[in-house]
């Protein structure tokens, strides 16, 4: 009943209660057993809108009507007591009943309607919403997934989820599981991909919680997100290599060879492997370019970097350094073996040009810059002393301590 309802009902009976009290005081001759039945309607009304309470407002008008009678009627105490309770009674009987019937209609309507209601939000939901046993297989999925996925319902609550993850995440979407099942928790922004039935696989980004029965998760594509962020990473590698690479040799520029260099150094220093450093500077290559044209020497460097390249081991690292000035890494090399490798690249030299190289080996103390000055010495004597030659660098020189 609603709550309006019950407070009109509710002040309806007490103005009939007191209606009828008034009336017998005024009619003395009214038997008793009459003015019961007259009170039985308020009462019971006050028991239809007060529910179970209804027998604590029928107390007061079991009370008047006591009073009552016995004004109005000398019958005997005895006599009006218990037709009051009798009336009492009706009203309490009625209140409960009343009560009883709110209750059932509180709890199993609103139980079958929040069933519906929730089944209508899973069927409706834009999202990807699943439920889960503890064993790993769906028990309830939304409509979106054979949109998403193409698998019917069925399919996917038909096999283990694990069977739909791509096998690089596997292991990470176990992990994930256990905890869930372990114990009631939370997983949130986790990633794996699930395999579609055109054998395309999509990312999807997971929210999860666990009970003491089953899994609740939402789920979102992310594949587009995923393939611009791809997209992205691929564009900024390519951007980063052509900011290391020289356009015209395709070799390592000055800065990635900065960087080499002193990685190269710190490896030398942390597992004690030698380390050597060429210089190398084509000669006469200014008289070249004045007699042939800048774009003949363009031709040389890169003709010249494709057979030095070819000419040096997979370890080796060759960058043009500037101009016509390129600088080799050769780690592992003795003395020795960097000139000698230093002599074969001499020799890969193309067309009618020649080069000369400096060679300085790394004395494990020194910095970077120190290296590069001392190879750099060795190439300046290898010009000074005719061109078209290899010269090792002198040991450095160490103040006394």
């Amino acid at each position: 009943m609603h709550e309006r309802v019950r407070w009109v009902v509710l002040v309806v009976a007490v103005v009939l209660g007191a209606l009828v009290t008034a009336g017998c005081l005024a009619t003395s001759g009214m038997p008793a057993r009459q003015l019961s039945v007259l009170f039985v309607v308020p009462v019971a009304l006050c028991g239809l809108a007060c529910g179970a309470r209804g027998a604590l407002v029928a107390v007061p008008l079991g009370i008047g009507l006591l009073v009552a009678t016995t004004v109005g009627d000398g019958n005997g105490l005895v006599g009006y007591l218990a037709e009051s309770a009798a009336v009492v009674t009706a009203g309490g009987v009625s209140g409960l009943l009343e009560s009883w019937r709110t209750r059932e209609r509180a709890s199993v309507p609103d139980v079958v309607e929040s069933d519906e209601s929730d089944t209508r939000w899973f069927e409706t939901a834009n999202e990807l919403l699943a439920e889960a046993s503890l064993d790993g297989y769906f028990t309830r999925l939304s409509a979106q997934w054979e949109a998403c996925l193409g698998w019917t319902r069925a399919e996917l609550m038909a096999r283990p989820m694990l069977d739909f993850v791509h096998p690089d995440d596997r292991e990470a979407t176990q992990a994930h599981a256990d905890r869930l099942e372990r114990s009631p928790a939370d997983v949130v922004d986790f990633e794996n991909r699930y395999l579609a039935k055109d054998g395309s696989w999509h990312w999807l980004l997971w929210s999860s919680r666990s009970d003491e029965h089953r899994k609740y998760a939402v789920a979102k594509d992310i594949t587009a997100r995923k393939a611009l962020e791809q997209d992205r990473q691929a564009l900024l590698a390519h951007l980063e290599e052509i900011a290391q690479t020289d356009a015209l040799t395709n070799l390592p520029n000055r800065r990635a060879w900065d960087e080499e260099l002193v990685r190269a150094v710190a490896r030398s220093c942390r597992i004690d492997e030698p380390l050597a450093l060429a210089m190398v500077d084509v000669d006469d290559f200014k008289s070249f370019n004045d007699t042939f044209g800048h774009a003949a020497g363009d031709g040389f460097l890169a003709e010249a970097a494709r057979c030095w390249r070819a000419s040096l081991r997979v370890t080796d690292f060759l960058a043009r350094y500037g101009g016509e000035e390129f600088a080799v890494l050769l780690p592992g090399c003795t003395c020795e073996q960097a000139s000698a490798l230093a002599e074969r690249l001499r020799s890969e030299t193309p067309g009618l040009l020649t080069c000369s190289i400096g060679v300085a080996l790394f004395d494990g103390a020194e910095d970077p810059d120190s290296l590069v000055r001392r190879a750099d010495a060795a190439l300046y004597d290898a010009k000074r002393l005719g061109r078209d030659r290899v010269v090792t660098a002198r040991p450095r020189s160490v103040p006394p301590a």
